[in-house]
């Protein structure tokens, strides 16, 4: 099958570290274009999305659309939460300033608002992986599908019913694929900067497909979503026409430094191969410094990872330590002061910088097993520090044992609906 030839054409590639740049190696890592995916044909290894490949963009303003389709969204078919749904592909700028394409979705709602101007929410989603067919653009058009044959992997669009609540509620949906290095295709992972101007951009984009220009903007994340909120909101002069009026933000990676320590070694280490990935393509310093330290399995788990999605990454590395990665033996998340250029890179997407200017509701939990719940406090302190309207809540879920994640998304999906009333609360005002 396609995917599996893939692996072995990147860990081929991948090995002789000395004889190649590490730009050649990454290219081929990524592999050629598999065929687009024909309508009303199941999800394959051979039939993966390629709408919107990522391109640099010289000369068009951010937020241009540049091309929409029509698409099936799940749970919006019937009478109940009738939406118009399209996938985008628009203009963007990255971290560094460069314009990018990057691709999303536009959800219109048909069910009736009650409140004011029908607002839009500007929706961040959590880790779904980073590979082209994780997308969330995409897995909301599958839901919910398991490979059964190598690589073994799983698409789960576990957002969705959050998505289709606020469709009930008569809210408009911009939704984004985070954006991707156009040289190499990898996702820039936990960017948190680079999301947030896609996530605004999402929304100038949209506008060109009927969303109304003065509709109120309510923004929501959670996890890796939640830190392209946090940046969104401490980042408004990217942006001054699309100004949120309140946001929610849950669990974000504040400090990421401190993310990869408290992930290693948990079902969810396959993170930290995102990050890798991500980080890979920031710079050629940060690029030098991360391949000195990889051994020929780590390269292997790092394709293992970034070729799957969220489920493929627990099966290919769950509970996995990232010191069998590496040439010292110690962890990745213990290497970062040995890597200069890495930890300032960190450093730079570390949020509480700056404060929201709008109202936030932020909540962590005590016994969260992906993000440290003492950087969501930190970033609850900073923010109230600079004068922020923030309504903090403190998740008290008893502790679940197993490292499984579930101490992570278990308080998500718990408040999720009060959540959202909160949010719709403060757009209807």
């Amino acid at each position: 099958m396609y995917r599996s030839g893939e692996r072995t054409t990147a860990f081929r590639a991948l090995a002789p570290l000395a004889h190649e740049t590490a730009q050649g190696l990454l290219r081929r890592l990524v592999g050629r274009e598999p065929p687009p995916l024909r309508e009303g044909e199941p999800p394959s290894w051979d039939s993966l999305p390629s709408f919107g490949e990522a391109t640099w963009s010289i000369g068009l303003e951010p937020g241009t659309l540049l091309d929409s389709r029509p698409m099936r969204l799940l749970g919006t078919r019937g009478r109940l939460n009738p939406a118009t749904a399209y996938r985008m592909d628009y203009v963007t700028t990255d971290s560094r300033g460069h314009t990018i394409t990057a691709t999303g979705a536009y959800f219109h709602s048909h069910s009736p608002w009650r409140g004011g101007r029908r607002p839009v929410v500007a929706f961040a989603p959590s880790t779904q992986g980073v590979a082209v067919h994780c997308n969330p653009s995409y897995s909301c058009t599958v839901g919910f599908n398991v490979f059964t044959s190598p690589p073994y992997d799983i698409i789960a669009a576990y957002e969705l019913p959050m998505i289709n609540m606020f469709l009930a509620a008569g809210c408009h949906i911009v939704l984004i694929d985070y954006p991707r290095d156009p040289d190499l295709g990898l996702q820039l992972y936990c960017d948190h900067i680079s999301g947030a101007h896609a996530l605004s951009d999402a929304v100038r984009a949209a506008r060109q497909l009927g969303l109304k220009k003065h509709a109120p903007v309510g923004l929501w994340g959670f996890s890796q979503g939640a830190g392209t909120v946090g940046m969104a909101l401490e980042r408004p002069d990217y942006a001054t026409d699309v100004v949120a009026k309140a946001a929610v933000v849950g669990a974000p990676p504040a400090q990421l430094d401190a993310v990869l320590r408290q992930v290693d070694g948990t079902l969810s280490t396959g993170v930290l191969a995102y990050a890798i990935a991500g980080l890979l393509v920031t710079s050629s310093e940060i690029r030098d410094e991360i391949l000195s330290v990889l051994t020929t399995e780590g390269l292997t788990c790092l394709i293992d990872n970034i070729t799957t999605c969220a489920g493929g990454s627990a099966i290919a590395s769950g509970w996995q330590s990232s010191a069998e990665w590496t040439t010292s033996g110690m962890t990745l998340g213990a290497l970062i002061s040995d890597l200069p250029a890495v930890s300032a890179e960190l450093d730079r997407r570390k949020l509480g910088q700056q404060t929201p200017q709008v109202p936030v509701l932020l909540w962590g939990s005590t016994n969260d097993d992906i993000v440290p719940f003492q950087s969501v406090q930190n970033l609850q302190s900073a923010w109230k520090r600079g004068g922020g309207e923030i309504t903090w809540r403190r998740n008290w879920l008893p502790q679940v044992p197993g490292r499984t994640g579930f101490n992570h998304f278990g308080p998500y999906y718990k408040h999720m609906v009060g959540d959202a009333g909160w949010l719709l609360e403060q757009l209807r005002r």
